[in-house]
């Protein structure tokens, strides 16, 4: 299997638990009726953004490294 692909189904299990426990988190402030500033979801989507951000270069490093390498060992 690609490296890409295991890492993006990682990542989507890993957003999943994010944003289960921040509507957790949401109903909770909802029923205990405090004054707290609640982050937007969209905010929550920085989470994913950042994780496929590494996953993508850590596929390119993993790509091309050994291509590197072999050009390097000229």
């Amino acid at each position: 299997m690609d490296i890409f692909f295991i890492l993006f189904i990682e990542l989507l299990i890993a957003t999943a638990i994010f944003y289960i426990v921040l509507f957790s988190f949401i109903f909770y402030w909802h029923l205990v009726k405090t004054s707290f500033v609640v982050v937007p979801v969209v905010f929550a989507f920085d989470f994913f953004k950042t994780g496929f951000f590494i996953i993508s270069i850590i596929t390119i490093i993993v790509k091309f490294l050994p291509s590197f390498i072999n050009f390097l060992n000229l």
